[in-house]
């Protein structure tokens, strides 16, 4: 996305998507947050991820692990009630290891506080051994057997950013497990991500080992391929993210995704935002309906 883009109001961005022909979305329009968060208040949009730390920290009931490597751990928030559906909450932080999964931990939270049990992992990213391409894919798709073996739920992916190009990688592959993937602000094409300018943008090389010009074949095997994913998928953007843009949603159908109005790239994640209730009526959209008995 060009400055000239990011200066438009959301209304005339998405005016501006339907004259380009990037994508004929829909636009969701601020709502209540819901009630019943301990310690967070109603929160406008422009969050930080330094804001997404500094919610008060929610401690998991345990950690699990799926691997041998210490960091390949699955840290669980059981629901709040009868659980809904069983959530692996992806994390991004650029597939890199100066980020863990613990800014994600209020909405793991948050989610199990809504009625879904939510596991979040750790997994090796680049600067670890073994993380990068393809280790840290491979590390999502064993916590996803992990919790797949000990459930029988539904179970949904859910992943931000980086978190969420994990997410939709790893539900390419057939797996009768799973039941939806919702993407917030994912990275899909690497090789588009990876020219652009930025911080998480520059890491791509850095997770892939190398360049598009050197690695053709890693990048295609690496980005998301929207006709392979393989379980009903739904994708969302803030209209205000300066990380992930609209052309990270090329490919997709216009039902799979939606745009946040007002939303920057870290309202998806904290749970005190008006972003939060569309995430959750989002994710009810992809457990399956049960057969009357």
């Amino acid at each position: 996305m060009d400055n000239k883009f990011k200066r438009l109001a959301p209304r005339h961005r998405v005016l501006a998507l339907l004259i380009y022909g990037v994508a004929s979305v829909s636009v969701i329009a601020d709502s209540e947050t819901i009630s019943g968060l301990p310690d967070l208040g109603t929160v406008g949009f422009g969050v930080s991820f330094e804001d997404v730390l500094s919610i008060p920290g929610r401690q998991a009931s345990g950690a699990v692990s799926y691997g041998s490597d210490e960091l390949q751990t699955l840290a669980h928030y059981p629901a709040a009630g009868e659980s809904g559906a069983e959530i692996l909450l992806i994390h991004g932080g650029c597939w890199s290891n100066a980020y863990s999964r613990d800014h994600l931990s209020p909405l793991a939270w948050a989610l199990a506080e809504s009625g879904y049990s939510t596991w979040l992992p750790e997994y090796r990213r680049v600067g670890d051994a073994g993380g990068g391409w393809p280790g840290s894919l491979e590390d999502v798709a064993a916590a996803l057997a992990r919790v797949a073996d000990q459930t029988d739920g539904p179970l949904l992916l859910v992943g931000h950013s980086a978190g969420g190009h994990l997410a939709l990688l790893a539900s390419q592959e057939v797996n009768p497990s799973i039941n939806g993937v919702l993407a917030l602000a994912p990275i899909t094409d690497l090789g588009s991500y990876g020219a652009q300018e930025g911080s998480c943008q520059a890491m791509v090389s850095e997770f892939l080992g190398g360049s598009l010009e050197e690695y053709p074949l890693i990048y295609r095997e690496a980005s998301v391929i929207p006709e392979r994913v393989s379980v009903p998928a739904r994708l969302l953007l803030g209209t205000e993210d300066p990380i992930v843009g609209v052309d990270q949603l090329a490919g997709f159908r216009p039902e799979q995704m939606q745009l946040v109005a007002g939303a920057g790239h870290f309202d998806l994640i904290h749970p005190g935002t008006a972003a939060f209730p569309i995430l959750l009526e989002t994710l009810k959209t992809l457990i399956p309906k049960r057969e009357p008995l």
